[in-house]
């Protein structure tokens, strides 16, 4: 009986343990934080359109995507409207926390005559906070440069 009474206790315990770090986070549920909600879905994505035509760097895009166990998914993306010299790609993973956005990790690409560079990386996380992905995206071609910044919402990882 007592090993039963133990178990149950042990159980009751786990949930309540797991409920309260995902209540943690809901606090600030649908707050938005330097231009990025905080949500509670398992991705979020940042398109940047051109607005004028003739332009080097058609659309820049960021993702961010809960992958499960403490794993997200960091996307970022530069197309072009021509073939470019050069196309650069910084991608930022940011973490939330105590009211300001924190950098967490980034990953700088460069690709040559291209007019698409597409990257993702996975990046294991620690649990209980939101995180974003910041994409900076430039593309030069005879000495023009053009750049555009795609900024996701954040996600909860609990």
């Amino acid at each position: 009986m007592k090993k039963i009474v133990s178990v149950i206790m042990g159980l009751t315990l786990s949930i309540i343990l797991s409920v309260s770090s995902v209540m943690a986070g809901t606090e600030d549920l649908g707050k938005v934080v330097d231009g990025s909600e905080l949500t509670n879905k398992v991705s979020a994505e940042d398109v940047q359109y051109a607005l004028v035509r003739g332009n080097l760097l058609n659309q820049g895009s960021a993702r961010v995507s809960n992958l499960g166990g403490g794993v997200i998914n960091a996307y970022g993306g530069a197309f072009c409207s021509v073939t470019c010299d050069k196309v650069m790609l910084k991608i930022t993973v940011q973490r939330y926390s105590g009211g300001s956005w924190y950098n967490v990790e980034s990953f700088d690409d460069t690709a040559y005559n291209t007019a698409t560079l597409t990257r993702s990386y996975n990046l294991s996380v620690s649990s209980g906070y939101y995180y974003r992905v910041k994409a900076a995206c430039m593309a030069q071609k005879n000495g023009v440069s053009e750049s555009k910044v795609s900024t996701t919402d954040g996600i909860w990882i609990g």
